[in-house]
C-alpha cells in the first residue's frame, strides 16, 4: 500500500488525463452530430455513412470516459482509505468520488444510447452530455473554492463545452474528409465545422481569460507559481494550436473555392491539431491539482532568480570525484502530487548533490545538442551514409541518463532497480529514458531503411510529444520555490519538443511541398534549441 501512496499521484494523472481527453471526444461528438451532421441532407447516403462513424467514435469514447471515471474512482477511494485510515462509506461518499460515479454512469448511459439507435435523438445526447461535463465542473477549483462562484461555474462548464466543441470535433472532422470523398457534402461539412469553431475559440479564450483572473491574483504570480506557469504553457500551446487552426481555417476556405489540393492538407493539421490539444488537455489536468495562484502562500521564486536560471555561464563538466548523499527514503515520503526532480530535503542539498545534477544535465545537454545538428545535416543530404545514424546518439543518451540520473539507485546507488520505482522521482524519471531508448530504436530503422511500414516513422514525433508532455506536467504540486524554478528550467525545453514533434509530424504527412521542407528543417532547430536551453540548466543562483 505504501508503494501505491507513493506513486499515486502519477497514476492519477494519467487516469485523469484519459478520462479528460474522452470526455472532450464526447462534448465534441455530441456536438458534431447536434451542430455539423446536420447540414447534410436527412436519409441521404452521405449522412448514413458519416453518422455510422460519428457515432462509433463516440461510443468508444464513453465507453473509454466510463471505465476510466470509474477506475479513477477506485483508486481514490483506495488512496484516501490508505492515507486517512477512514472506512469505506465516509470515503465513497467524498465530492471526488461521486462526481467520478456520477460521471460513469452518464458515459456509460450515452455509450448505450449510441449503440441503441443509428439515429438517437439529439435532447438525450446534450443531456448525458450535460450531466459528465457538470460532474467535471464539480470537482474543479470553481467548486472546490470556500465561497463557490456560481459565475466560475457557469465559466467552467462553458469553457469544458467550447473546447470539446472545437477540439474534441476535430476527429470527427477529419473522419468526415476522409468519408465523404471529392463531394459537395465535403464543403458543405468543412464549412459548417468552421462555423462552430469559431464561435466555439473565443467562447473558449473568454471564458479562460476570465478564470484566471481569480485563480491567478496578480501578474507576478503568473510565473512565480507553479500554477502560473502551468497556465503560461497552456497560453503557449494554444498559440501553437491556433497557427494550425490558421492554417486549416485557409486551406478549407481555398477548398470552398475549388482548390482540390487543398483537402490533402487540411486532416493532416487536423491531426497535429489533435497531438497538440491532447498535451493541452494533459496540461489542465496537472492544473487541476495544483495550487491556485492566488492562494499559494509558500516562498516565490524573484523575477531576478528566475533570470539567473536563463543566464548562460560556461557548463558544469567536471564530474564529482564521488557519488552524491543518498537521498532516497527522504523522497519516498514526498507529498506531491506527481513527484519531483528535487527531493523533499532540498534545503539540505549539498553543494556535491547539486554539482552532479548540474553536471548530468550539461552533458545531456551537449548529447541532444549534437543529435540535433547531426540530423540537420542528415536533413540536407550531407554525409548521408553516415548522418543516418544520428539516432544512435538518442541511445546513447538514453544509456547514459540510466546510469547517471538516479545516483541514490541501482546502478550507482544502494537501492535495488525494482524497489526504486515506487519513489516517484526515479518512476518518471525511468519512465522518460524508456521513450528516449524507444525514440532511438524506432528512428535508426526508419533512418537505416529497415522499416517496412511507414507508419513507424511515426513513433518518432508521437514519441517526443509524449515526453514533451510529461515534462511540462509531471512536477510537483506543493508550491514550493524550488518546484517553480525547476519547472523555469523545463518548459521551454518541453514547448520545444512539441514544436519539434509537431514539425515531424507534418514532414512526414504531408505531400511532398515548400511547406513539408521548411517542417524537415524546424524540428532538428528545435532539437538544437531545446540542447542549449538544457545547457543553461543551474540549481544554484
Amino acid at each position: 500500500m505504501q508503494a501505491f501512496l507513493s506513486i499515486y499521484g502519477l497514476i492519477d494523472w494519467i487516469i485523469r488525463g484519459v478520462a479528460m481527453a474522452s470526455q472532450t471526444l464526447v462534448v465534441g461528438g455530441v456536438a458534431f452530430w447536434a451542430l455539423t451532421l446536420t447540414v447534410l441532407e436527412p436519409g441521404s447516403s452521405e449522412r448514413l455513412a458519416l453518422g455510422k462513424i460519428v457515432l462509433r467514435i463516440l461510443f468508444c469514447s464513453a465507453l473509454v470516459l466510463g471505465f476510466a471515471q470509474l477506475v479513477a474512482a477506485g483508486g481514490l477511494t483506495a488512496f484516501l482509505t490508505g492515507s486517512t485510515h477512514a472506512n469505506f462509506t465516509t470515503v465513497v461518499s467524498a465530492d471526488a468520488v461521486i462526481f467520478s460515479l456520477l460521471a460513469a454512469a452518464a458515459a456509460f448511459a450515452l455509450a448505450y444510447a449510441t449503440r441503441r439507435s443509428s439515429r438517437p435523438a439529439i435532447g438525450p445526447l446534450f443531456f448525458l452530455c450535460a450531466v459528465i461535463v457538470a460532474a467535471h465542473a464539480g470537482v474543479t477549483h470553481a467548486a472546490s473554492r470556500a465561497e463557490p462562484s456560481p459565475a466560475l461555474l457557469a465559466a467552467e462548464t462553458l469553457h469544458l463545452f467550447a473546447l470539446g466543441a472545437w477540439l474534441g470535433g476535430i476527429p470527427y472532422f477529419i473522419a468526415s474528409l476522409r468519408t465523404l470523398g471529392a463531394t459537395d457534402g465535403r464543403l458543405v461539412v468543412s464549412a459548417r465545422f468552421s462555423f462552430v469553431s469559431l464561435f466555439a475559440v473565443p467562447l473558449m479564450i473568454a471564458t479562460g481569460v476570465l478564470m484566471s483572473f481569480p485563480y491567478v491574483g496578480s501578474w507576478e504570480r503568473l510565473y512565480q507559481t507553479n500554477y502560473g506557469l502551468l497556465l503560461g504553457t497552456k497560453l503557449a500551446l494554444l498559440a501553437i494550436l491556433l497557427c494550425l487552426g490558421g492554417a486549416n481555417f485557409l486551406a478549407i476556405r481555398k477548398l470552398r473555392r475549388g482548390a482540390s489540393a487543398a483537402f490533402q492538407s487540411v486532416p493532416i493539421f487536423g491531426e497535429a491539431e489533435i497531438a497538440v490539444g491532447l498535451i493541452a488537455v494533459l496540461c489542465a489536468v496537472a492544473l487541476a491539482s495544483s495550487p491556485l495562484a492566488a492562494d499559494t502562500r509558500a516562498e516565490r521564486p524573484s523575477g531576478s532568480e528566475i533570470a539567473t536560471r536563463f543566464e548562460f555561464t560556461s557548463p558544469r563538466l567536471a564530474i564529482p570525484t564521488q557519488p552524491p548523499s543518498p537521498n532516497l527514503n527522504a523522497e519516498s515520503s514526498s507529498n506531491g502530487a506527481l513527484g519531483t526532480d528535487l527531493p523533499s530535503g532540498e534545503a539540505e542539498r549539498s553543494p556535491l548533490d547539486i554539482a552532479w545534477s548540474e553536471t548530468q544535465h550539461h552533458y545531456a545537454a551537449l548529447l541532444v545538442i549534437f543529435t540535433g545538428m547531426v540530423a540537420l545535416v542528415s536533413q540536407s543530404g550531407g554525409m548521408r551514409p553516415l548522418t543516418r545514424h544520428w539516432p544512435a546518439l538518442f541511445l546513447s543518451l538514453a544509456v547514459y541518463l540510466f546510469i547517471v540520473a538516479d545516483e541514490d539507485a541501482w546502478p550507482l546507488g544502494e537501492t535495488g532497480f525494482f524497489v526504486s520505482l515506487a519513489t516517484p522521482r526515479i518512476a518518471q524519471h525511468k519512465l522518460m529514458i524508456a521513450m528516449v531508448a524507444g525514440l532511438a530504436l524506432f528512428e535508426w530503422r526508419v533512418q537505416s531503411r529497415e522499416a517496412a511500414s511507414a507508419w513507424l516513422s511515426l513513433a518518432f514525433p508521437v514519441i517526443i510529444a509524449a515526453a514533451s508532455a510529461f515534462l511540462l506536467t509531471h512536477y510537483g504540486h506543493t508550491g514550493r520555490k524550488e518546484e517553480v524554478l525547476i519547472e523555469v528550467s523545463h518548459m521551454p525545453i518541453a514547448l520545444l519538443g512539441v514544436i519539434a514533434a509537431t514539425a515531424r509530424w507534418l514532414e512526414l504527412r504531408l505531400p511532398s511541398s515548400a511547406l513539408s521542407r521548411f517542417a524537415a528543417i524546424v524540428w532538428p532547430v528545435a532539437l538544437i534549441a531545446a540542447g542549449a536551453f538544457l545547457l543553461m540548466y543551474r540549481e544554484t543562483a
